[in-house]
């Protein structure tokens, strides 16, 4: 199985859900440990712009491809994508049962994609293994529009899109 993820290098990859314990997400309660993962890579970049101000946006990203041979349980004909109430609950009953290392699920921002919920305490957890990764900066045009590199460097957004992967000097 595949899995991407998209993290800032300051805090690495996080693969020991340490973040789920100092905020809740769609799928588990805070205080559970959980790693969200994506399918694809484009699917990573997608959520990481539903979920940032551009302005805000990390200089040190880093989009990891991870591979590991684990069990996977399918989430299917469920209504309840847009519903924490419903999400939560559901997550957290696959977090403790450890039937399966990871749930798939439809992505809010995608759902003909899917995330990849892993449960860090699984014991098949240990399988997952990076086997590429680099750098990644967005495209200043997924930020600002379709404005050319010339017109966001006039108007001074070029500034902030340097790091964005617009390569002027």
């Amino acid at each position: 199985m595949l899995l991407w993820r998209l993290y800032r290098q300051a805090h690495g990859p996080g693969l020991d859900g340490a973040g789920g314990l100092h905020a809740a997400g769609r799928w588990h309660e805070l205080g559970s440990p959980v790693v969200y993962f994506g399918a694809s890579a484009a699917l990573v970049v997608l959520e990481k712009l539903a979920h940032i101000n551009p302005d805000a946006l990390p200089t040190d990203l880093i989009l990891t491809r991870f591979e590991a041979d684990i069990s996977v349980e399918e989430l299917t004909d469920f209504d309840g994508l847009h519903d924490l109430t419903q999400t939560r609950p559901r997550g957290e009953q696959f977090l403790k049962a450890k039937d399966a290392c990871v749930l798939r699920v439809p992505s809010i921002v995608l759902p003909e994609e899917h995330n990849l919920v892993f449960n860090p305490l699984h014991p098949d957890a240990s399988k997952l293994q990076p086997v590429h990764h680099r750098s990644l900066t967005f495209d200043g045009r997924l930020l600002y529009g379709h404005a050319s590199p010339a017109s966001l460097r006039d108007s001074g957004v070029g500034e902030r899109a340097r790091g964005f992967g617009y390569g002027w000097n």
